[in-house]
């Protein structure tokens, strides 16, 4: 196209200008992912209050492990799309110690998505379970160990323990952003349908 809307008005920019707000694509997977996240540790919450020998049970951890899977590429497809289209800018700009905090918590947010899968994969792999996503089986990744599977649950369990905050804290910084600060921090990831009453 050779404009696009600009945020929160029916102006048009001329292409090549600064975008004012993340692409489709990047909206779109950032808030599947939310979504994901969200399911995978409702699952696991609901799976520990369910009574042993309830048949929902063993569905809440099946169905835990096959969103973990579904993760994976999502995280892996919102790398590479961040690696080729740059981030829109914030409005005002943040100040450098704001931005490097900002910089080590995504980093640590994606070693969060793509780690808590990758040790859970690990974890069946290495306790001998025959892993199927939704009857597609997966190759193990890792040795049959008990050792190793120890490891590899115990760092799960921690990684998705330590996932509450700092996924807390994201949201939280972006409302501050939003509310407080009054920059486009928040804007800029918000659905068009959203925009249209600002």
């Amino acid at each position: 196209m050779i404009f696009r809307s600009k945020t929160g008005s029916g102006n048009l920019e001329p292409a090549g200008a600064p975008a004012s707000r993340y692409g489709s694509v990047t909206i779109l997977l950032h808030w599947l992912t939310l979504f994901l996240i969200a399911a995978i540790y409702a699952l696991i919450e609901a799976h520990e209050m369910i009574p042993r020998g309830n048949a929902l049970r063993g569905a809440t951890e099946d169905w835990h492990i096959y969103l973990g899977f579904v993760l994976i590429p999502v995280v892996l497809l919102r790398l590479f799309n961040i690696r080729r289209k740059s981030a829109p800018v914030i409005v005002p700009a943040l100040p450098a110690w704001q931005m490097k905090l900002t910089y080590w918590m995504r980093l640590y947010l994606y070693v969060l998505m793509l780690g808590m899968p990758l040790l859970g994969w690990i974890y069946l792999s290495a306790d001998g379970a025959a892993i199927n996503v939704w009857a597609f089986p997966l190759p193990a990744i890792a040795p049959e160990s008990e050792s190793l599977a120890e490891f590899a649950e115990e760092a799960h369990v921690l990684l998705g323990t330590s996932g509450y905050l700092f996924i807390a804290l994201h949201a939280l910084a972006a409302l501050y952003h939003h509310y407080l600060v009054r920059d486009n921090t928040l804007v800029r990831m918000l659905p068009r349908f959203l925009l249209r009453n600002r």
